[in-house]
């Protein structure tokens, strides 16, 4: 199915339902627009000498318009694609000094190739192999031989590189058999690491940008290794992966944007693959429902019209990933768990989003700026602000951040009556004891559990804080939050007397504004005694008067 196009099926998909047709008009109006505009340029991202703004562009012409003349006939469309492809053939390279560029550069020559091929002249495709050969497959195998950390890691980092690598094998043949023969004997193997990333139950620990990055290359990989007849059966992780993506995406459409993404949803163009393979309605329903811009692979992939379904209202949680969430109706939270020490986290345990009829009342700051001096650099990238424990909707301990060595382990999630509950402990240094859990009330309202042991340490003093980019009225223990013409109000129930404080968000000098977010927070005296903090969320009127017991009365299971 990926090696070559059906047309028939694509016009079929395109002409049977009404998601068909929307897919089918934004791929013919892409189409167009990318006949006027010019040839692809080598395009850096800002700061970094980065070239996924080319690459990820160059997959989507050549998705574009290839699909684009399955529902039109003819070959106009697919004229401009090979003259995109022979163009990003002539680039010097592929900057293989960052490998994700190769791979992805890797991949839209391989499909320009192969749903090309019958319109290519014999010098155009060999042109195309050659490159294919030489500035993408050979500077792969020369990594994997000298060890490249990608090639062994749980992370997006393999996934697409030995995705593209594969990509890039199966548009081979004849005289490039031996290369093809070792590239597939190298990557389809190696790829097994990455995969592990979605554990068993499809959740991902570099959060939702880099989810839909690993998911839409694994199974890009799968959709080779199907059609070529190689390679183990998909794992079952994989094929659930897509209730994860549903669930971190909040009613508003937007995100739960811990570490290093954005709250804009990246909607998955393979959504249709997962849906088709398991056979789900749910899945079904949600490739037509996820937010977000459709993609041409969504006709490549379609899945049936289905009335569309909502997320069950149960608590869920995503282990080892650390991530829980409740819902009910448009109120919706969740929650992080998780550790500090995995690629593109943030020192955020503990840290939650909060939508309540439709606005998010406690948000995150997101992502900060690539291109800022050793981000990436663990002895320097704690030392912005975004990626500190200071910018996130959690506690601060006696003034400082969490360790990059804390974790979290889930306590379990659970419903009683119409109530519903999730809790993780967390580990670092200080305090002895934290335990965080959130309920979700019959009526609507949230509450924000901590509950905090000093053991032998000196007497412990927190701050618990949130951001919101609401306009925020104080009244002592409550505080007004109003967004749109939605207004919630929060309250201090635990300890008595403590009032609330709000400010403007920091922005340091030379890094991202947060000027659209104030943060709200509060001051917990010292202690040596167990310490219980609640805060309850509601919206106006609905606070009803049942609040939760101490966590170790929930009814929580793993």
């Amino acid at each position: 199915m990926i090696l070559s196009l059906d047309p028939a099926r694509i016009r079929l998909s395109a002409r049977s339902s009404s998601t068909g047709r929307r897919y089918a008009a934004a791929v013919l109006q892409a189409a167009s627009d990318i006949q006027t505009a010019p040839l692809l340029e080598l395009e850096r991202e800002d700061g970094r000498d980065v070239i996924l703004p080319t690459s990820r562009k160059l997959i989507d012409r050549v998705a574009t318009l290839a699909i684009a003349d399955c529902l039109t006939g003819g070959s106009t469309h697919r004229r401009r694609a090979i003259r995109e492809i022979l163009n990003a053939a002539a680039f010097p390279s592929w900057n293989p000094v960052h490998f994700l560029d190769t791979a992805e550069m890797t991949t839209g020559v391989a499909l320009g190739l192969l749903w090309t091929r019958p319109l290519l002249s014999r010098t155009e495709r060999d042109t195309l192999a050659t490159a294919i050969v030489e500035k993408g497959l050979s500077p792969g195998l020369a990594a994997a031989a000298a060890g490249a950390p990608w090639m062994a890691a749980k992370n997006n980092w393999n996934i697409v590189c030995c995705a593209g690598m594969i990509a890039g094998a199966a548009a081979l043949e004849g005289d490039e058999k031996e290369v093809r023969d070792a590239a597939l004997g190298c990557f389809v193997p190696a790829i097994n690491h990455g995969l592990r990333a979605f554990e068993a139950d499809g959740g991902y620990l570099e959060g939702p940008d880099y989810w839909e990055y690993a998911v839409r290359y694994a199974v890009l990989a799968q959709a080779f290794m199907k059609d070529l007849g190689i390679g183990p059966d998909t794992p079952r992780a994989l094929l659930s992966t897509w209730r994860y993506g549903r669930d971190l995406t909040g009613p508003s459409g937007r995100v739960f944007n811990f570490g290093d993404a954005t709250e804009e949803p990246r909607r998955s163009p393979v959504l249709g693959w997962l849906a088709n393979r398991t056979g789900d309605r749910e899945a079904m329903a949600w490739q037509h429902a996820a937010p977000g811009d459709p993609h041409p692979f969504d006709l490549l992939w379609c899945a049936p019209d289905i009335e569309t379904t909502t997320a069950g209202d149960g608590p869920v949680a995503y282990e080892p990933a650390g991530i829980a969430v409740l819902r009910k109706g448009t109120t919706w939270l969740a929650l992080k768990g998780g550790r500090n020490d995995v690629n593109h986290a943030h020192l955020d345990l503990g840290t939650f989003v909060l939508e309540m009829a439709g606005q998010r009342f406690a948000g995150e700051l997101g992502r900060e700026n690539y291109a800022l001096p050793g981000y990436f650099d663990r002895a320097r990238r704690f030392g912005y602000f975004r990626t500190q424990t200071a910018a996130h909707n959690t506690l601060l301990i006696d003034g400082t951040g969490q360790s990059i060595d804390a974790y979290a382990t889930l306590l379990g999630t659970g419903e009683e009556g119409e109530n519903r509950f999730a809790a993780y402990e967390i580990f670092d240094e200080r305090p002895s004891v934290w335990r965080r859990g959130v309920a979700l009330a019959d009526g609507g309202a949230v509450f924000i559990v901590d509950e905090l042991e000093s053991g032998d340490g000196p007497p412990l003093r927190a701050t618990w804080q949130i951001y919101t980019q609401a306009t925020v009225t104080l009244d002592g223990a409550r505080a007004k939050l109003a967004l749109g013409d939605v207004m919630a109000e929060a309250e201090i129930l635990e300890p008595a007397g403590l009032v609330w404080s709000f400010e403007t968000a920091p922005s340091p000098a030379g890094e991202s504004s947060n000027a659209a977010f104030g943060r709200l927070f509060f001051d917990v005296p010292a202690s040596r005694e167990a310490q219980s903090i609640t805060v309850r969320f509601s919206l106006a009127g609905d606070a009803g008067g049942w609040k939760p017991a101490a966590i170790a009365g929930w009814p929580l299971s793993i």
